[in-house]
């Protein structure tokens, strides 16, 4: 008891002296120093409390992780979907702003752009790439699975380019982006390498059933004859205009006999110029200069009147056309024949072809091996999730910009 009010005693001698001592620093008054170091401390502590609250945000997901798919044992979260929800997001992002003014509705509720080949056409983008992400995540565990088992590994050119990838994916992110992404060096290294494995060995298996497709057999049905090509240049104005309600009604004669003679104008230089291209200045609104193509079996979108697109038809190469009225495709029009009898339309349907019937051959052959597999989607967890709207604030359309052009700046240097 003596020994513990000695204690006490000495404690209160300590506490004078120390109050003593900080009255009489009190009388001094705060120097400029002293105002900024006690501004720096407060930022300091609310600096501080922003990373404890996101660290704690990140940490309670990480104790109670939400299962998003699994695979057999393999169980992927939310937090592991975070990055591949990021990469389609921001691919779509930067153009966002050019759909709203185009077409009145975001880029995420316009129809489905995405290579899936399961997803509905007639799904937007926002829920088609949300079942974009759920198969292409499913197949690369798949594969890696089965590429382990096949004994496949990375070469070390296989980790240089996994580096460089890295390296790429996280430039220009800060570290909160980088923690509320929940992406960090060490697991897009090892995202990309089970990205990586998977794409070798699904290289070499595609490479296998391709050479179970039939290409004579592929395009024995396209018909050149259909599908002979028509290259044009052009000159056109239009003979309609938009009212307030945004329906179509025609110019008055006036109107289009006054537009009608400046294209005349232009068809007259077009008769000796060297350049056809150049015959209007940048300036001009109501005459339009473009290059066009069309086919045999699809016709052209800018003529409606079989008799006139006859004549375009039956052009010589480098001919010029004089003026066509089309009245029910609303143009004055006169053409330069480019080339007439091209075949990269053909080309391109027999390699379409040839294509489709390759990734069917896949398709099959990796229906098969997925049945092996177990997969399970959460669906209490996934149908919360909203493409469009996960990481756009997080990483934001003008984050993207700036990204872009210190890219652009380094490859320039």
């Amino acid at each position: 008891m003596n020994s513990a009010k000695k204690i006490m005693n000495q404690q209160k001698k300590e506490d004078k002296k120390s109050n003593h001592a900080t009255a009489a620093k009190g009388t001094k008054k705060l120097s400029g120093n002293g105002a900024g170091d006690v501004k720096k401390i407060v930022l300091g502590a609310i600096c501080a409390i922003i990373v404890l609250v996101l660290c704690i945000g990140v940490g309670v997901q990480q104790l109670k992780p939400k299962i998003v798919l699994k695979v057999n044992n393999t169980k992927i979260t939310l937090d592991d979907m975070m990055y591949p929800i990021y990469e389609r997001e921001s691919r779509y992002l930067p153009y966002n702003e050019m759909y709203q003014m185009y077409t009145g509705s975001s880029v995420w509720d316009n129809s489905y752009m995405g290579t899936d080949r399961s997803v509905d056409s007639s799904a937007t983008n926002s829920v088609g790439l949300k079942q974009e992400i759920i198969n292409s995540e499913t197949e690369y565990q798949v594969l890696y699975e089965e590429a382990k088992k096949a004994g496949y590994t990375l070469t070390d050119e296989d980790k240089d380019t996994v580096k460089d990838n890295v390296k790429e994916a996280l430039k220009g992110l800060s570290w909160g982006q980088k923690l509320q992404l929940n992406i960090s060096k060490n697991k897009l290294t090892k995202r990309f390498e089970k990205r990586t494995l998977a794409d070798k060995y699904k290289a070499d298996q595609q490479k296998e059933l391709d050479k179970t497709v039939d290409e004579d057999a592929e395009i024995k049905d396209i018909s050149k004859k259909d599908y002979r090509e028509y290259k044009v240049q052009y000159y056109a104005v239009s003979t309609t205009t938009t009212d307030e309600d945004n329906k179509t009604k025609n110019l008055s004669k006036k109107e289009k006999a006054d537009l009608l003679k400046k294209l005349q104008k232009v068809a007259e230089k077009a008769k000796t110029a060297k350049d056809f291209t150049s015959l209007i200045d940048d300036k001009e609104e109501d005459i339009r200069y473009a290059e066009d193509s069309f086919t045999e079996k699809d016709g052209w979108s800018m003529i409606s009147d079989k008799a006139i697109l006859k004549q375009i038809k039956s052009m010589k190469n480098d001919e010029i056309s004089k003026i066509f009225e089309d009245k029910k495709s609303g143009y004055y029009i006169f053409v330069k024949m480019i080339d007439n009898n091209s075949s990269d339309s053909y080309e391109e349907a027999c390699k379409t072809a040839i294509q489709d019937a390759k990734n069917d051959a896949y398709d099959k052959w990796y229906e098969e091996v997925l049945k092996d597999y177990k997969v399970e989607t959460n669906s209490e967890v996934w149908n919360e999730i909203t493409i469009g709207t996960v990481t756009t604030s997080i990483v934001t359309a003008e984050d993207l910009e700036k990204m872009s052009e210190d890219s652009s700046d380094a490859t320039s240097e």
